[in-house]
């Protein structure tokens, strides 16, 4: 079926430093929760999915918030993952769906421990359907 290899991360964490220049992979599900008042207003879902330019808004603020200042930024769509949540009863479960955008480029350390937290937990929405793993490597 296949081949499993695991890798340890912990040269890479050990190794990081606030100033250091890497290279960023993130597969993550950019949304935004609007306020009551603006979903009645607006007749908005209680979550909007990003893309263009609101995408990577999105992206820089996560990134600043996990210890990253983005110097470089592409983004593409991806294909919506969808899947269901609930209890095994098929008339209590809930449809799900995910809109996930690949955000590749080039960042600065700006804090080592939150960018630690970060790798080890994800970021955003969507982690059980493979949204939010942030990968890095050094730049040579």
């Amino acid at each position: 079926y296949g081949n499993v290899e695991t890798r340890s991360l912990d040269a890479l964490l050990s190794n990081l430093h606030k100033g250091m220049v890497v290279n960023y992979r993130c597969v993550a599900s950019p949304v935004r929760k609007p306020g009551a008042t603006s979903r009645q207003a607006y007749k908005l879902p209680p979550v909007v999915a990003l893309s263009g330019h609101a995408a990577i808004e999105w992206w820089e603020r996560q990134s600043n918030a996990g210890g990253l200042e983005p110097l470089h930024t592409t983004a593409h769509p991806l294909a919506t993952v969808r899947g269901q949540q609930g209890s095994k009863d098929p008339a209590a479960k809930q449809r799900i769906q995910h809109a996930r955008t690949q955000f590749d480029g080039t960042a600065r350390v700006l804090d080592t421990e939150l960018l630690r937290e970060k790798i080890t937990t994800g970021i955003g929405r969507g982690k059980a359907y493979g949204c939010g793993l942030l990968s890095i490597a050094p730049t040579r």
